[in-house]
């Protein structure tokens, strides 16, 4: 069941980057971001009403959250701004690099780093260094690379510093109250930034349905990765979902026509496999 619910949460983590891509093309990414927020947090209190599993926020658990919910705004704004830009083959693997931070961030905290997991560190940077190096030199889009990999190293030390700080929160409280909570501190901090920027607030109507589903596929698979913990051997969910950007290249490779050649697919799957390794 844990790894069913990997799979599940690496699905709908895949869909959702591949559609950000979609629609970063013709909607301004701060409107798609709230929008995708706000409809991912109404899922989400949906689900607390639902199981009922509400457990106050105690005062020594605040600092963890409101570190989570800006570090989680500022993983949303590299994840956007990436695959935006794209290329997905290029965006996916090096957002799912949030694990080598994590590795740091554990190193910076005392804990110690076995040789296999440092293996695994030099294996993630040698898939990503295949895919970089050995793409086509003739695309159009190379030039545009370099922000690229800046935006996707953003989102993946932001995203490390949200699952550090998070985790620290659920500690005291319950999954699902710290998921809403960072979520809306992240509201609160992309609000206040675009509208000082004057940048767009909200999407056109036409386009909320694709929002909803993506706010949807977000909260979805949180849940997975929550209910993963009420079921043996839950580091499997873990293992799977760290897959996940495989799926979005799949995807834009097959749907957007994107141009990735049989060494970078070799080198997608090495970076993915000590991303597994790492989420031991």
């Amino acid at each position: 069941m844990s790894l069913i619910l990997g799979l599940i949460a690496a699905a709908c983590w895949g869909l959702h980057d591949f559609c950000i891509r979609l629609t970063s093309q013709s909607t301004p990414i701060s409107a798609a971001m709230i929008a995708v927020m706000i409809f991912g947090l109404l899922f989400q209190t949906t689900l607390l009403v639902a199981t009922s599993n509400y457990t106050p926020l105690p005062p020594n658990s605040f600092a963890q959250i409101l570190f989570a919910g800006v570090s989680f705004a500022a993983a949303n704004c590299g994840l956007y701004v990436a695959f935006q830009r794209g290329p997905v083959w290029l965006a996916a693997p090096l957002v799912a690099c949030f694990c080598v931070f994590s590795v740091g961030i554990a190193m910076f905290g005392g804990a110690t780093v076995s040789v296999g997991q440092l293996t695994a560190v030099g294996v993630i940077l040698c898939g990503i260094t295949m895919i970089a190096v050995l793409a086509d030199r003739d695309d159009d889009h190379e030039t545009s690379y370099f922000w690229t990999i800046v935006s996707a190293l953003i989102c993946a030390a932001a995203f490390a510093s949200t699952f550090h700080f998070g985790q620290s929160a659920t500690e005291l409280t319950n999954g699902l109250v710290s998921a809403i909570i960072t979520r809306i501190v992240a509201i609160g901090v992309l609000l206040t930034g675009f509208w000082t920027l004057r940048l767009p607030l909200w999407p056109a109507v036409s386009s909320l349905g694709a929002f909803a589903v993506m706010g949807v596929l977000d909260g979805v698979a949180i849940f997975s990765i929550m209910s993963a913990g009420n079921h043996p051997n839950p580091e499997y969910a873990s293992v799977t979902t760290a897959m996940y950007g495989l799926p979005t290249i799949w995807l834009a490779a097959f749907f957007l026509k994107e141009r990735i050649n049989a060494v970078q697919w070799l080198g997608c799957l090495i970076a993915f496999f000590g991303v597994g390794y790492l989420s031991l």
